[in-house]
């Protein structure tokens, strides 16, 4: 059984977003829902600090 993928929270690179994502690979993450990248068109996102409050998911 393959292993699962951690979820996370991510940003978009290009315009700001913010997603629930899996990280797919090291350093790839893909928004849960969302099979074709962000609203904007962008695929490129970084993770969230875990530490970060106050932020509000798309």
């Amino acid at each position: 059984m393959p292993e699962e993928n951690r979820r996370t929270i991510a940003m978009c690179e290009e315009c700001g977003a913010l997603y629930a994502a899996f990280e797919i690979t090291a350093g790839e993450f893909r928004p849960i829902g969302q099979r074709d990248g962000c609203q904007c068109g962008s695929t490129d996102f970084t993770p969230v600090d875990d530490d970060a409050s106050g932020l509000s998911l798309d």
